[in-house]
């Protein structure tokens, strides 16, 4: 087997361009004909997270590399600030300690030079000593101020805030407000409108949400990024206690044309002045979830679909892709344990004034209202006229929460009573996936424009449709002129945290002529990873089995 320095360039290029940052720093330590081939990648996507534990990530040496070398600075795509959503990790300021070999001099007087001729940053802000003192916000703001080609932005934070000097920054660049005297220099506005994604506390390595008595998202400051067109947050904070809450408090025009909403509470009066903020919103996703566990269950009604409706009323006229999911479990339970969704839904989506909606993803319950999964049950969803591309979710089923059980790491093992629930929640969750499979033929009849239909099947592997089923489907989206396509997560299929947002695509031209890929992060323009926090806690917890 040859050695790997001693294969050709182009195939090291392409394997450093699939390498994680600290992957790629080791690559780079190999030899030198590696580093030069490795450093542009090192550069490319950056992350600087803070994780538990007392260690704290380089930020300062990266920082002055930049600051020594602007072809650096240039080369920085994608950034990733702020603490991590672990256990563990601290809030409030965060300083990094003194270093000999480390020259805070020269980092200070490279500072001033970028902070004196820059007018958006007065002496009141202290950032200057902030840099002296060694303080992680002050050197990820400068990083920011000074990242010429920064393309993604991705900032966390706890309420207890860790990163103040950034914001601090971001809410000054808004000067409608009568107090704010300050005005960014030409130069700077010109890297900032370069940002066209920030993601707020989208923590991607663990993928579960910050905690709600702790995270805490700053919308009002990153809407003055002049250039943002794609909006991404995981876990509004102080949102699933307050639905009613705006996410917002400054309604202003932008030129946002995506926004992704994960693992929030079902804010349909909330999500109202951050829509009159998006006129020109081409993709909007909201994944809602409820954990009911040290808690109470959710109120009557909390998924208020009528609302909903009018709340997208606002952007019913530019909407091309709508995707909802999901969610409402109790972490502290067994999968034949978890609460029903009842009248917690209320209503049922009204999409018919949606005429530029191509692509629609959501759980069937939101599309038929019928939250009890009634094979008997009339379906008359009222769908987009010219809807081309549906994909239906079994969100709020019993087949949705279902994993297999491993009660050799249990102390006592399941009970009668616990084993005669489970033996009945498999029966139900079988039916119910039964009658999402005569729903999906259903819809057929509802769509005539349309061009494929995807349906999503269990997380569970041993929760899937039948052979025969399968083939019906693609007879019948054959005879219809559609795409048949067939979702598997990969989440429990391959037991690993990190493919929650892995999904296997089976394209049925026929039962026995199919093309398979895999997908991750989005298919479609459609996110991937949504309403997947209770089989994440069940893999964290080792109850789902392995074998």
């Amino acid at each position: 087997m040859a050695p790997f320095a001693g294969l050709p360039t182009e195939l090291v290029e392409f394997i450093a361009s699939y390498l994680a940052q600290q992957d790629l720093y080791a690559v780079s330590r190999v030899n030198k004909s590696l580093h030069t081939l490795a450093a542009p990648y090192l550069y490319q996507h950056v992350d600087l997270v803070i994780h538990a534990g007392e260690r704290m990530p380089r930020i300062d040496r990266f920082c002055l590399n930049i600051l020594n070398d602007p072809r650096r600075a240039a080369r920085i795509e994608t950034l990733r600030l702020g603490p991590s959503s672990a256990e563990g990790v601290k809030e409030g300021q965060r300083w990094l300690p003194r270093e000999k070999c480390f020259d805070d001099e020269a980092m200070y007087q490279k500072a001033l030079t970028v902070l004196d001729d820059e007018p958006l940053i007065t002496s009141g802000d202290y950032l200057r000593d902030a840099i002296l003192q060694r303080e992680y916000s002050a050197y990820a703001t400068l990083i920011v101020l000074t990242a010429s080609a920064l393309r993604q932005l991705e900032i966390s934070d706890f309420r207890y805030s860790t990163m103040d000097r950034l914001h601090t920054i971001l809410r000054n660049l808004d000067t409608e407000r009568a107090w704010n005297q300050r005005h960014a220099s030409p130069a700077l506005l010109g890297r900032l409108t370069r940002i066209k994604a920030v993601s707020c506390n989208v923590d991607r390595t663990a993928g579960i949400p910050y905690p709600d008595e702790k995270g805490y998202v700053y919308l009002d400051q990153v809407l003055n990024l002049p250039g943002l067109e794609i909006l991404e947050l995981f876990n509004t904070g102080a949102l699933t206690h307050g639905p009613t809450r705006p996410l917002i408090t400054q309604v202003r025009a932008t030129v946002i044309t995506k926004l992704i909403v994960r693992h929030s509470s079902s804010c349909a009066l909330a999500v109202r002045p951050l829509l009159a903020c998006t006129p020109q919103l081409l993709s909007f996703t909201w994944d809602i979830a409820y954990d009911c566990h040290d808690r109470k269950d959710a109120p009557e009604r909390w998924i208020d679909l009528e609302a909903w409706n009018t709340s997208l009323g606002a952007v019913c006229k530019t909407l091309e892709i709508l995707v909802f999911a999901a969610e409402y479990f109790d972490s502290g339970k067994f999968p034949f344990e978890q609460p029903r969704i009842g009248t917690r839904q209320f209503g049922y989506l009204d999409l018919t004034g949606f005429e530029q909606l191509r692509s629609l993803e959501a759980p069937i319950p939101f599309l038929t209202g019928d939250v009890e999964f009634s094979i008997t049950a009339d379906i008359c969803p009222l769908l987009p006229p010219y809807l081309r591309h549906l994909s239906l979710r079994l969100d709020l089923s019993l087949a949705q929460l279902s994993y297999q059980l491993d009660t050799s790491i249990l102390r006592t093992g399941l009970t009668l009573q616990q084993s005669q629930a489970e033996a009945r929640c498999a029966t139900s969750a079988r039916m119910e996936l039964s009658y999402l499979y005569h729903a999906t033929i259903a819809m057929l009849d509802h769509a005539p424009a349309l061009e494929s239909i995807s349906v999503w099947q269990p997380a569970d592997p041993s929760l899937t449709w039948f052979d025969g089923q399968i083939a019906d489907f693609a007879t019948t989206c054959n005879n219809k002129s559609v795409y048949g396509i067939m979702l598997y997560p990969m989440l429990l299929r391959w037991r690993k945290p990190e493919h929650r947002d892995l999904v296997k695509e089976v394209r049925l031209e026929s039962f026995s002529d199919r093309m398979e890929r895999l997908c991750r992060r989005e298919r479609a323009g459609i996110p991937l990873g949504l309403a997947s926090q209770y089989h994440l806690r069940g893999l964290r917890s080792h109850l789902v089995r392995y074998r």
